[in-house]
């Protein structure tokens, strides 16, 4: 963990099984009732970015334009892809959109050129496939303006942030479900993770509330051992149950996100 000079106010959010995975081992991931659904959507409201793997993005395929009750016109789609694995066909970049910015650690001239040629702002940061996410983190707030960062994951990007200490707040909504295999909240590809409780992030419950959905429980907890301070402060309210229940989000676009 290592100051970095300049870094977003930082939500992680996933939506998971009772056992923690976010998508089957199949890649099965729609979890989400429609009061979650809207739950993301406000948090992307107040936020200014919204960043996922490029895992995320391949496997899924998002548009991530769907916000409620927008606090800024800033905002961006922020893609964190160290081998440069996406392409020009995804929705991100083929649809109509907010910016889309890629962050990554290969050198790759000709599929730079083409995502550019979609309208991408491509950053290379780190070497060798290595994310440097310190820096990614300073070029959005002192490039891009960002002070409030939404990650939407996998898993493998929710452990790469937390273990460089760039999560504020970690906050997941249980479903009524089990996978028992598949893809993680918090994921190490190197199946190291955190070996103790000593090295675990340290983590303050801040919310536990029950979805009116009847069904899920939402989580907040702030995160205590963070790098450095981050550009902003908390940007939207623990708990969110009772606003929830004032929106609603219809039926065939519960799982367009």
């Amino acid at each position: 963990m290592r100051a970095v000079g300049a870094r977003p106010y930082t939500v992680i959010f996933s939506t998971a099984t009772v056992d923690g995975r976010i998508a089957s081992s199949t890649g099965y991931s729609m979890l989400s009732c429609s009061y979650d659904l809207t739950r993301l959507r406000l948090l992307r409201g107040a936020a200014e970015a919204v960043m996922v793997g490029a895992s995320t993005v391949l496997l899924d395929n998002p548009s991530l334009r769907k916000r409620l009750e927008p606090r800024s016109d800033r905002y961006y789609r922020v893609v964190v892809d160290g081998r440069l694995r996406i392409h020009e066909d995804l929705r991100l970049l083929r649809e109509p959109g907010p910016p889309v910015i890629v962050f990554t650690a290969t050198r790759d001239p000709e599929k730079i050129r083409r995502l550019e040629s979609r309208g991408a702002r491509v950053h290379l940061v780190g070497d060798d496939g290595v994310i440097d996410l310190g820096e990614a983190m300073r070029i959005l707030v002192t490039v891009y303006g960002v002070r409030r960062l939404l990650v939407e994951g996998g898993g493998v990007l929710n452990y790469s942030m937390l273990r460089e200490g760039l999560v504020d707040e970690l906050r997941v909504t249980y479903t009524p479900y089990v996978f028992a295999a598949g893809r993680s909240v918090v994921d190490d590809p190197e199946a190291r993770g955190f070996a103790t409780t000593s090295e675990s992030p340290r983590l303050r419950l801040v919310c536990m509330e029950k979805c009116p959905c009847g069904n899920c429980v939402h989580a907040a907890y702030r995160v205590e051992s963070t790098c450095c301070p981050p550009a902003s402060g908390p940007y939207i309210e623990p708990c969110l149950s009772q606003k929830l229940r004032g929106l609603t989000t219809r039926a065939e676009q519960l799982y367009e996100w």
